[in-house]
């Protein structure tokens, strides 16, 4: 009976008792990834010359993929003139605090690179970046897939 008192004596002030008694640790549960697909949910233009209120455009599809090594491809769709318009593009994009740039060849062979905003909130992306001239944006709106 005494063995178990010193054994019981000893564990207890050795901190071996703290240790079995500890539960483990809780896991963090991690935000969605921004390195997804992304689908179009909407497009908006605010040309300040014309209105102080984005001008929605109809009939937006297509999705835009951001690859973990800077890489991404944008295949954008409007509807316009009883069609669609495709607006592709891959290239590369990089981003610091919620500033995020896009550089790419556009159809003539010229570098290019838009520079804006984003915001990553409950699996919706919103991008708003700069337009021309200075003061105009393209707003868009993203769903995580």
């Amino acid at each position: 009976m005494l063995y178990r008192f010193v054994l019981a004596a000893l564990l207890g002030f050795s901190g071996f008792s703290a240790v079995a008694q500890r539960t483990s640790p809780t896991v963090p549960r991690l935000a969605p990834s921004f390195f997804t697909t992304y689908s179009y949910l909407t497009y908006s233009i605010l040309d300040r010359g014309t209105s102080p209120t984005p001008m929605p455009a109809k009939g937006v599809g297509g999705t835009l993929t951001l690859r973990p090594d800077g890489t991404y491809q944008k295949r954008l769709t409007l509807s316009a003139n009883g069609g669609t318009m495709p607006f592709d593009q891959d290239g590369r994009y990089t981003f610091a605090g919620n500033r995020i740039s896009f550089s790419y060849t556009d159809k003539k062979g010229q570098s290019r690179t838009d520079a804006g905003t984003f915001q990553l909130r409950n699996g919706l992306l919103t991008l708003t970046m700069q337009g021309y001239p200075a003061g105009n944006q393209s707003i868009y709106t993203l769903r995580q897939q």
